[in-house]
């Protein structure tokens, strides 16, 4: 099917589609659980936690190259960005 971009639903990375077990972790002090494989921005959207972004939509792969979208992972040296950071188990 065909899917048109609509600015207003955009999560900045596609959904993932998987059959394992989903991850939980938190954002800003919120607890969320998503897909495995599920991108940092595209958790945080689901949450309703905004992260900045400019190159990244729902309608390409995320590729990373505007930084825009880096955000602070606890217990992780740098900043990666969001949109090509998968979320991991209990962050």
């Amino acid at each position: 099917m065909l899917q048109f971009f609509d600015p207003a639903k955009d999560y900045g990375t596609p959904a993932v589609v998987t059959t394992t077990e989903p991850v939980t972790l938190q954002i800003n002090g919120q607890a969320v659980t998503v897909p495995a494989g599920t991108s940092v921005m595209r958790a945080a959207a689901l949450a309703n936690i905004d992260i900045p972004k400019l190159c990244a939509s729902d309608s390409l792969d995320a590729f990373g190259s505007c930084r825009v979208c880096l955000v602070e992972i606890d217990g992780r040296k740098g900043y990666p960005a969001s949109c090509t950071t998968p979320v991991e188990q209990g962050w």
